[in-house]
């Protein structure tokens, strides 16, 4: 059996380590409203109405994991044409049920997701707020990465306090571009994706409900100077088939082939790819915290970093029982990412995951 630290030991344990990385998943935002961020509240919600036999998939299957569903006929309208070829019409409308089934968990997740960020009460940001303030402070070289899609932690970052007593430096790389005609500067409205940056420090590896690629540049929805909130931008977006640069891939390998395909997404890629250490050169003392995040093979290609890295340590959080069936699958990937290790050594050390009060 494990030893799980206090989310402060760990803290603490860290303080060799020249700089704190934290990697957030679906946990995160399940801690704050457990009601609406699992996939079985997803499930719910989901109008099946127009696509029965997606729903019959689903059943099928014996889940409501999205992902999984879609995996499974992405996959089987590749099978199945080897062992007949009179299934090309099957085979290409499971393909097309990927593709919507796609696109009803984006419009699921802005459905259900909270109006405004009011909803989400004063006392959960601060809690959240101090809990980033391990990460990213003044300082400070950490970057925070998140496999979310949810608004929460943009709204988290935005939501800034008066005499918190610590200040949360942030930056997610968009900004407002100018354009000097005639001799005067002018600043456009859209707030677009800046490019590389060495100071942007939070990143949506997967992408989010408020960032849309509208073809020759990435843009960010904000709620501040236009009178809409993010979630009523976003539906009218969907409207307008427009959709949010969202990575809902079934499988490891076709979520790196979205992430290639995107010049933001690659780049937060890339930006944890040398927080992993996994690139030449010396290894740092460094380290990496996973909040909310089950390990699934599904991310396969963002823990390869890790395993093929010389990252020095990584902290591993453990919410519940560490004997169940879902943390003995974390514990047991987190293992074979340090027994993959040959020459840089990984350390492991696994933390109870409630005792960070993320939303208190």
């Amino acid at each position: 059996m494990i030893e799980l630290l206090t989310f402060q030991e760990a803290i603490l344990k860290s303080a060799s380590c020249n700089t704190r990385h934290l990697l957030l998943g679906n946990g995160f935002s399940i801690a704050c409203i457990p009601t609406i961020f699992t996939y079985n509240s997803l499930f719910a919600e989901a109008d099946f109405s127009d696509n029965p036999e997606i729903e019959l998939a689903f059943k099928k299957l014996s889940t409501t994991d999205f992902e999984l569903v879609i995996n499974a006929l992405e996959k089987s309208s590749v099978l199945l044409p080897a062992y007949s070829e009179k299934l090309d019409e099957l085979c290409g409308k499971m393909s097309l049920d990927a593709d919507k089934i796609k696109e009803l968990l984006i419009d699921t997740i802005a459905n259900r997701h909270p109006e405004y960020p009011s909803q989400i009460e004063q006392e959960k940001y601060s809690y959240c707020r101090k809990f980033l303030s391990n990460f990213v402070f003044k300082g400070s070289k950490g970057r925070v990465y998140t496999l979310n899609y949810d608004l929460l932690l943009y709204w988290t970052l935005m939501h800034e306090i008066d005499n918190e007593g610590f200040k949360l430096v942030h930056n997610d790389g968009f900004g407002r571009d100018t354009i000097v005609e005639n001799g005067e500067i002018e600043v456009a409205n859209e707030l677009t994706w800046q490019g590389k940056a060495s100071n942007q420090n939070i990143h949506y590896i997967h992408g989010a409900l408020h960032l849309f690629d509208v073809g020759f540049q990435l843009e960010k929805f904000s709620w501040v100077n236009t009178g809409t909130t993010l979630i009523q931008q976003a539906r009218m977006a969907l409207r307008l088939n427009k959709f949010p640069l969202f990575v809902t891939e079934g499988d490891s390998e076709k979520k790196m082939s979205k992430i290639t395909h995107n010049a933001y997404l690659f780049n937060s890629y890339e930006s944890f790819d040398g927080v992993a250490q996994a690139g030449f050169g010396k290894p740092g003392n460094t380290c990496l915290f996973t909040y909310g995040v089950s390990f699934s093979e599904n991310d396969r290609h963002i823990f390869n970093k890790v395993a093929n890295g010389k990252i020095k340590k990584l902290f591993v959080g453990i919410y519940g029982d560490p004997s169940s069936t879902n943390n003995q699958h974390i514990i047991s990937l987190a293992e074979s990412l340090k027994s993959s290790r040959s020459i840089h050594p990984l350390e492991i050390d696994y933390y109870d995951s409630q005792t960070a009060n993320v939303w208190g």
